[in-house]
């Protein structure tokens, strides 16, 4: 077995590169389309401006990278080796004593450098950008809540409470004379008054604290039958849009929580006695995905160097079919796993495991010069099934 020269190794490395990064910029860019409309409704509702729509994207994007760069990685591999394939450079390269094995190298070194790269994502980048998302869409809300209110009007769009401000600094949001009716329990209701108020951020999606500086309380009770009034220096209460949710922070989705958080709360979940695997589901799918790549790796060049006419069209399409099955098969053991019928740890790797096997055989019987194409696999089935059905 000869020795990959390094001059062949650039030449293979340089090939796949080029193709990976036009289809990573390709796939991310196609995904992004599905937030246009949310950004537009942004831009609309909230004025933003470009600055949050540059975090709004920094935020998102990981989401896609998780997925995207395996995926431009299969379609790098396959359309790089079918290019060679179909130029007859690996007829030229296995005639100088190289094996298949040593062609792999430059894939091993860039599927490792891919890998990498959605492991940073997985672990860190998609719980950050989840996590970022919900904060500038929280201020976004929050930011129309205080933008749409007006002096010397009263403003009902709270749950339960008409707030009425004499006047507001449009630059510090500093109120005076501020007038609000809160309904309580049925037909209880407070009536507040206050010299100042000032709005501060709450934890809560689509509500604010309203912070009260000298004022009193009015409170009537009909069951009762009694009325109080009560001064204070400052008081704070929490405004909630009306139709809106709260959302805290201190309840994390699965999405939001890094690895170990993960880990944890599957832990703790498992110890109560609970169901754990949506949990650890998630927990291994940050694992799962980056090594998918090597999978790919593996499917992608012996596939590849299979001979074909139109290089790049079929690269492409193998590319898809590939990601669509393997894709469809995760999906199916996950669901499985969701639902008890499978170990939520084997449904993660199933795939992987099932496609890696297959992988492995294919390249084993690519190493050994034996024909192997999924078309060619296809159309033989078909003509035997045809002839079967004729003699019969």
């Amino acid at each position: 077995m000869a020795t990959m020269p390094r001059l062949i190794t650039s030449y293979i490395l340089k090939e796949i590169t080029a193709p990976f990064l036009l289809s990573l910029t390709i796939l991310t860019m196609t995904s992004l389309l599905s937030k246009v409309i949310k950004l537009v409704e942004l831009m609309v509702t909230h004025g933003i401006g470009p600055l949050f729509i540059l975090h709004f994207l920094a935020s998102v994007i990981p989401s896609f990278l998780i997925y995207t760069i395996p995926i431009a990685f299969l379609i790098a591999v396959l359309v790089a080796f079918t290019r060679l394939s179909s130029d007859s450079e690996i007829t030229a390269m296995k005639a100088s004593g190289l094996s298949v094995m040593a062609l792999m190298k430059p894939v091993w070194v860039m599927a490792t450098i891919a890998a990498l790269a959605t492991l940073a994502c997985t672990f860190y980048l998609f719980p950050w950008g989840n996590m970022n998302l919900k904060r500038l869409l929280v201020d976004a809300a929050r930011s129309r809540i205080v933008s749409g209110l007006e002096e010397k009007t009263f403003y009902d769009r709270f749950k339960g409470i008409v707030l009425y401000i004499d006047r507001l600094s449009p630059i510090t949001g500093e109120m005076e004379g501020i007038f609000i009716s809160k309904e309580g329990d049925k037909t209880d209701k407070n009536v507040f008054f206050a010299n100042r108020g000032e709005f501060a951020p709450s934890d809560g999606a689509y509500s604010v604290y309203l912070k009260l500086y000298d004022g009193s309380i009015h409170g009537k009770t009909e069951k009762a039958g009694s009325y109080h009034i009560a001064d204070f220096s400052r008081y704070t209460i929490e405004l909630s849009m009306a139709g809106g949710g709260d959302s805290p922070y201190s309840d994390k989705p699965n999405r939001e929580m890094y690895v170990w958080e993960l880990a944890s709360r599957a832990s703790d979940v498992a110890a109560s006695g609970a169901d754990a695997a949506p949990y650890l589901i998630d927990l291994h799918k940050r694992f799962s995905l980056p090594a998918s790549i090597f999978v790919f790796a593996i499917l992608g060049v012996p596939l590849g160097i299979q001979k074909v006419r139109a290089a790049r069209f079929t690269g492409f399409s193998m590319a898809l079919g590939v990601v669509l099955a393997y894709y469809v098969v995760s999906t199916a053991l996950e669901a499985m796993g969701e639902n008890g019928a499978l170990n939520p740890i084997l449904a993660v790797w199933g795939s992987d495991v099932i496609f890696g096997s297959i992988g492995l055989y294919i390249l084993y019987l690519t190493s050994k010069d034996a024909p192997v194409t999924l078309m060619s696999v296809i159309t033989l089935h078909e003509l035997r099934r045809k002839k079967g059905g004729l003699k019969g």
